[in-house]
């Protein structure tokens, strides 16, 4: 099949959930970049790390050797969430030479080194991996931006020939690791599965280059071909509608009502698609109804939220409760 290419510069804004709004522009030196230029099958690229904040330099893969490269940020919820689960499998493959890189870039979110440095100390052995900054952004480009990956924690398995093996969430790389570790992966069926949703991610990344720009306009029209291309993926519906509502995005939805319908319709979907039973998911649908002016439903759905959240989730969203309810 042949991957989708669109060419940008040099922006990794383009593939975290809160997306391209939290990136600096990039600036005019940078090289371009072909989004769905990387996919399952290619050569991994090289890490340009600035600073490695725990563990040890990893400067090429080893022949032979497994490595997992993690993309995340610190204000991320299930980055945080999946940070004990990585943990785990490099205590569980340590012994057969697998090393797992959280590699993380600076944003507009308070992303910076000193909070990465906080947090992984912080966090001791619940972060019991190795830990890279990216300040140039170069890695995060190399590998998020070209194999078109829109939304973080996301996951790259590299095999033991330097080969990108797997692309996907850190949640879902338990029985992919397992195989790829143990030589019986089927490169050319993984291949096959990743790329028709790099191809839909396009899509999707070209809504976060409007985003980061503040093309409302570029939003709505990118925005509806993807909701209407992914009207049962609850993920990426639920990531367009919090890029609009995010309070900390400062969108004038108030000015912008077509915005804000797409934000709600696209937050329903994404609901229905988690069985209104996924709290985040949840919080965006009661953003949503606040931004479009219903206040009580916005309460109602913040409730049902923070029923099913936990620890500093729910902490998180009783703040947002008690805004609504002011």
């Amino acid at each position: 099949m042949k991957r989708p290419l669109l060419t940008i510069a040099l922006v990794a804004g383009l593939v975290t959930p809160v997306l391209a709004a939290d990136i600096p522009a990039p600036k005019p030196a940078q090289m371009e970049i072909a989004i769905g230029s990387l996919t399952v099958g290619d050569k991994a690229p090289a890490l340009t790390i600035n600073k490695w904040v725990k563990g040890s330099e990893v400067s090429s893969f080893t022949p032979g050797k497994v490595t997992v490269v993690e993309f995340w940020a610190t204000w991320c919820g299930p980055c945080k969430k999946s940070m004990p689960h990585l943990s785990e499998l490099q205590k569980q493959y340590a012994d057969k030479g697998v090393t797992i890189i959280g590699v993380t870039s600076i944003d507009s979110r308070g992303n910076t080194l000193g909070a990465v440095e906080k947090m992984t100390a912080e966090k001791g052995d619940t972060m019991g991996y190795t830990v890279a900054w990216d300040q140039d952004r170069q890695t995060s480009n190399a590998y998020m931006v070209a194999a078109a990956q829109p939304g973080i924690p996301t996951a790259f398995i590299v095999d033991q020939t330097g080969t990108i093996a797997w692309i996907g969430s850190p949640f879902e790389m338990d029985e992919p690791l397992a195989k790829i570790v143990a030589g019986k992966w089927d490169l050319a069926a993984a291949k096959s599965e990743i790329e028709p949703k790099q191809q839909a991610n396009v899509g999707m990344m070209k809504f976060t280059t409007s985003a980061r720009e503040k093309n409302i306009s570029g939003m709505i029209e990118a925005g509806r071909k993807v909701l209407e291309a992914n009207a049962k993926d609850g993920d990426t519906l639920n990531m367009i509608a919090w890029t609009i509502v995010d309070p900390a995005r400062g969108f004038d939805l108030a000015g912008n009502p077509k915005l804000v319908a797409l934000a709600l319709e696209a937050a329903k979907k994404a609901n229905d698609a988690s069985g209104g039973k996924d709290p985040g998911t949840l919080d965006t649908l009661a953003w949503a109804y606040f931004a479009s002016g219903d206040k009580n439903a916005a309460i109602a759905t913040e409730k049902k939220a923070i029923e099913l959240a936990k620890g500093d989730m729910k902490k998180e969203l009783e703040e947002s409760l008690a805004k609504f309810q002011k």
